[in-house]
Parts: C-alpha cells; structure tokens; sequence
C-alpha cells in the first residue's frame, strides 16, 4: 500500500473574522481532509486554528507566530525545523506571503498567490502589503517549487509583476461551500430582524475599502432614488481602508436614512442575507477571483459586477457586467434588474448553474494534482 504524502498546510488569522484568503485555507483544508485517498494534512498552526480546531489532522503550532510580520521572520527558522521532524513531504503556503525563504527543509513548497493587488492596483495597500507584494515576493517566489492563483488574470499578474513564467503557475478556481443556497423564506426573515435589515434592499458584500469602488456604487444609488427605485442600500463587512471616507460621501449625499452598514456578517448569516436581496452588486475594481459574486448567484440573487481583472471569467454568462469607472452604467443595470422581472428571473438561473461549477471538492483535488507533480519530480 503507497504511502499518503504528508502535506504541512500552513495556517494563519483562522482567529479572526474570515476573509477571503482565510475562508480560502478553511475550505481547502476541510476539502483536502475529506478526500478518498487523499493527502496526510499536518496543519501548521501560527496563531489558534479557530473553526479548524475541530478537524480530525495533526497540528503543530508555529510559536510565536501568530501576528505577521513574525510568521514572515521567525516562520523561516520554524518551518524547516518542523518540516524535518514531521517528515513532511511537501509545504503549501495558502495565504500567500511564503515564510519559507530558506526552504522547507526535505519538502517541497507550494504557496497559493491570491492576487498582487499592490501591483495591479496600486496606491490602496498597508505598507506592510506593499512591503510583501513588491518586496519580499519578487525575491522569494521564484524559490518555490509550484505556484497556484485562483484565476488566469491573477496569473497573468503574478507572471507580470513577479517575473514568474506563467505556464509555471497553476490557475485553480475557488469554490463555494454547501450552505450558499436559495434560503428558506424563515432564516431570510430571521437575518433581516438580527441585522435590522428592510423588505427591499441592495447589496453589497465585503471590505469596505476604496478598491471595492463604493464611492460610485453610492452615485448610483443616488441616481436610482430619483429614478423612484424604493430600495435601501446595504454594504455589508468589515471597515478597512478609508472608511471615514465612505461616511463621509453618505453624509455629502443625504443618505443617512437609505444606506445600512451592518458590519461584519457571520458566514452562515450570509446565504440569507444575499437571498433577501433583490440584486448583489459588486462593481470591485480588482480581485483575484470575487468570491461574492459566486456566493451570490449560489442563493438565487441577480449579481451585477465589473468587466475587469478575473470577474468576467467568475461571472461568466450569469451576470450583467459593467465598467466600474462608468456610474451610468452601474445605475442602468441595476434599474434594468429591479424592474424588469424577466431579466431577474433569466439572471438567477443563469446564476445557479454558474454557482454550481465552483466547489471546494474540485478546488482540492486540483490542488492535489499539483501536490502529486512536484511530489513526483
């Protein structure tokens, strides 16, 4: 009987509200785990494993490690420490900042790479991203056996920016989880009362940061009132770069009755809160793949989003695409969703059978591919 392959996955900020990276390395280890014949997982832990604690796979704790400017500096000298004493055949880096300067000792390294926004849509970075994207990966990705993205415009990216050939990184799609259905009309109710949300709404899901391209999605809404659109405007998740600028343009405009921010949204909150809306936009001007368009059209919403970077192979045929520079444009397609029921109707069920193509099983066992050929070499 062939020996499973041990496979170290490093995990990092699993003790934090999730992001899109985060919920990323959670549904590729569950994925990874429940394959028939798949991997021996070591879960490399800096920080709390938070929602993996449960998952029956070793774990060995990177010490010290847990905030990242530590994981990129003392994350070096651990992980090849571990790697040996593990006997661990290959290290896969999911997060994408790849503490493995001086390798993993035996094992081969694998490090996801999300995107290079800092790159591709420069001046809305931390330094600390600035620093690791312009910085420390142009050096240390080229040492990494395998590279995988979620989409072929971050690959293409990744090979601009970061001088790697890109027949060298491998494109995998994300996936969505089971739960990202049609909800039932109770748990849509129940989400409105514990989010005080109102009948009718558009919505918005994820950082609220400057390259989601709210400030525009606000100059629509403004256009749709005085096109008579009844709506409320929700712009669901966590306040990131320049908040107070956003505030700021919901005070300049008026609409501090009409625009909801409910913060931060628990993941199995969110089927219901996307299903209780009328339309999901998501006009963002860079992503590396937008999970929450997939998400979306998953339970059953109409998605608008924008014509650039990886959302026009997400959407596909299933959703209206836009120019994200283009108000106009934004206001017309979501006036043209709200009140024409057949688009509406044509768009969810487009949009399910799009949904349908993303999930994490699939994500896995293309990653477990790339695992078997360096694995091989």
């Amino acid at each position: 009987m062939a020996v499973a392959m041990r496979v170290g996955l490093l995990v990092y900020g699993l003790d934090r509200p999730l992001s899109g990276i985060t919920r990323y390395t959670l549904e590729l280890a569950r994925a990874l785990a429940a394959l028939d014949n798949g991997p021996e997982i070591t879960l490399l832990t800096a920080g709390h494993p938070g929602p993996l604690a449960s998952l029956d796979v070793q774990r060995a704790s990177l010490r010290g490690c847990r905030l990242l400017p530590a994981l990129m500096g003392l994350g070096n000298v651990l992980i090849p420490l571990l790697a040996r004493r593990l006997r661990l055949d290959i290290v896969h880096d999911p997060t994408g900042v790849m503490p493995f300067y001086f390798g993993a000792a035996q094992a081969r390294t694998i490090v996801t790479v999300h995107d290079v926004f800092p790159w591709s849509y420069p001046g809305v970075s931390t330094r600390l991203d600035t620093f690791i994207y312009r910085h420390w990966l142009p050096r240390a990705l080229p040492r990494a056996d395998a590279v995988i993205t979620d989409s072929a415009a971050s690959q293409a990216d990744i090979s601009r920016y970061l001088n790697i050939p890109g027949s060298q990184i491998c494109v995998i799609p994300l996936g969505k989880s089971a739960h990202y259905r049609v909800p039932s009309r109770v748990d849509i109710e129940k989400a409105r009362t514990r989010y005080k949300l109102p009948s009718n709404y558009i919505l918005f899901v994820g950082s609220i940061e400057k390259r989601k391209n709210l400030q525009r999605v606000l100059q629509a809404f403004v256009q749709l009132r005085h096109q008579g659109i009844p709506h409320k405007l929700v712009l669901a998740g966590a306040a990131k770069w320049r908040f107070a600028e956003i505030m700021q343009s919901v005070d300049d405009f008026g609409l501090q009755e009409d625009v909801i921010f409910p913060g931060y949204i628990a993941e199995e909150d969110l089927p219901a809160l996307y299903g209780g809306s009328d339309v999901f936009l998501f006009p963002s001007f860079y992503e590396g793949f937008g999970l929450p368009v997939v998400e979306a059209m998953a339970c059953g919403t109409p998605a608008i989003t924008s014509n650039v970077s990886s959302l026009p192979e997400v959407a596909g045929e299933a959703c209206l695409l836009v120019d994200p520079y283009d108000v106009d444009s934004l206001t017309d397609a979501t006036f043209r969703v709200l009140t024409d029921s057949h688009l509406h109707r044509e768009l969810q069920e487009r949009g399910s059978a799009r949904a349908a193509q993303f999930t994490w099983n699939r994500t896995a066992r293309e990653t477990l591919k790339v695992y078997e050929s360096v694995f091989t070499v």
